[in-house]
């Protein structure tokens, strides 16, 4: 079978995550071939993981229109695809509409979900040129058909999805291993960059004494694709790492003892299957979507390895969170949980001709 997976590339990578984590499940399934289309971040990354990706070039606006050069380039590479995967450009159902090509889309809970606003009307209308709508949500705990979402096409909401994360926690020698990510990248808002740039400095600005004192061994900051690292923090190589880049973080977990982050839904989404304890950092200050990672954080609040400051802002509340997290990483005991990849590609399977029986399932 051969899939052509579409991703928004940019800011970050949070429309990339999704798209990979269900292609592989697919491929554990069934015998496929997958190439890859995005640009920006997402060609960047992808390319790096060594995947067949055509750089679309970077839209106009924020998204690819359903008549842009980028989009008609993608329908001349969906006339050889036997499914088409599509993640973040709600715009592209409606090109690929005249192709016999089945076209499943990955959503955000956020894309359809919640008090009715111009995007979600304009993605429910579009999403309803695909055949199947899978929605990733951290708050779901099984499969559950949402009929409700986009009238007239299958939606299925299931736990978030997952890229594998290796098996396994590595102990500590000595002190916590701390992993920081600032998380993907800001939509092109100022604020959203601003504000995410002085979470790292304020989580920087409690480690830093905290590994002064034994109490942290090392941090490792991944940064997002367009974090601003502190320029005071250049002289702190005796316990402070920077990424060059974002990387992919899914090797990471098992080797650190404790994960602070933007709370981002791949982030948290593998915070949560792979059990690593974790600091959750709602940044909010972009305008048109500032309630969205409150949400996330809060649809993950109830799993015991995951804290969220009342206000990161203040420095006692944050450093709060860190010590209760530490507290539960010195347990040394990870509870984890299964992500949504299963059930979203035995859906993605019943798109296609030639199934197998085992691959079969009633999720439609």
């Amino acid at each position: 079978m051969n899939i052509l997976a579409v991703c928004r590339g940019a800011p970050g990578l949070g429309r990339v995550a999704p798209a990979l984590a269900l292609t592989g499940a697919i491929a554990a399934m069934r015998e496929v071939t997958v190439t890859w289309a995005s640009y920006g971040a997402g060609a960047r990354f992808l390319a790096g993981l060594g995947r067949d990706v055509t750089d679309l070039g970077s839209p106009d606006g924020l998204f690819i229109d359903s008549v842009a050069p980028q989009a008609l380039h993608v329908a001349d590479r969906a006339r050889d695809a036997d499914l088409v995967v599509i993640d973040g450009e709600f715009f592209l159902p409606v090109t690929l509409a005249h192709l016999d090509v089945p076209v499943v889309y990955l959503a955000n809970p956020h894309d359809l979900d919640g008090p009715p606003n111009a995007f979600r009307r304009v993605n429910r209308r579009l999403l309803g040129y695909c055949d199947a709508v899978i929605i990733s949500s951290l708050a779901c705990t099984g499969p559950a058909q949402r009929s409700d979402l986009v009238p007239g096409t299958a939606c299925l909401e299931v736990p978030a999805l997952c890229q594998d994360i290796p098996q396994g926690y590595q102990p500590p020698a000595g002190p916590p291993r701390v992993l920081v990510t600032t998380g993907g990248g800001s939509l092109g808002s100022p604020e959203l960059r601003a504000e995410t740039d002085q979470a790292l400095e304020r989580v920087l600005d409690v480690l830093g004494p905290l590994a002064a004192l034994g109490k942290v061994g090392s941090v490792l900051v991944v940064p997002g694709a367009d974090a601003t690292m502190p320029a005071r923090r250049a002289g702190d190589g005796s316990w402070l790492q920077v990424a060059p880049g974002p990387v992919p973080l899914a090797g990471l977990y098992s080797r650190h003892d404790l994960l602070i982050t933007r709370a981002g839904r791949n982030t948290l989404a593998e915070a949560a299957c792979c059990g690593i304890p974790t600091v959750a950092l709602p940044v909010t200050a972009d305008p048109h979507r500032a309630g969205e990672q409150h949400a996330n954080a809060a649809a993950v609040a109830h799993l015991p390895a995951m804290f969220t400051p009342r206000d990161w802002h203040d420095r006692d509340d944050l450093l709060g969170s860190v010590l209760r997290a530490l507290e539960a990483a010195a347990r040394g005991t990870r509870s984890t949980r299964q992500p949504g990849n299963a059930a979203a590609a035995a859906l993605a399977c019943q798109l296609t001709p030639a199934i197998s029986p085992a691959n079969q399932g009633a999720v439609l």
